[in-house]
């Protein structure tokens, strides 16, 4: 299978899904040597994992898919370059 590339707009537009593992083994895979190679990519991984395994902890039941999508389209909001200053 040819790997196709990534780059930092498709990684993070897709982080997500790739924590959850809703893209295809290419995508998965594409991502995973983009992030590997990105130090910035990797520290947007890092953080959205973190969010992630937060949430996990504390919210037992699953919001409603309106209030999910408002959740995540605030965090893509998020300027990442004004929380690292």
């Amino acid at each position: 299978m040819s790997q196709r590339e990534m780059n930092c707009e498709e990684t993070k537009k897709h982080v997500h899904e790739y924590l959850q593992k809703e893209l295809t083994e290419g995508e998965l895979d594409a991502i995973t040597a983009h992030i590997a190679n990105c130090d910035h990519c990797e520290w947007e991984y890092d953080f959205e994992s973190a969010v992630n395994n937060v949430i996990q902890l504390r919210c037992s039941e699953t919001p409603a898919d309106e209030i999910a999508e408002k959740i995540l389209e605030r965090i893509r909001s998020i300027d990442l370059n004004d929380i690292q200053h």
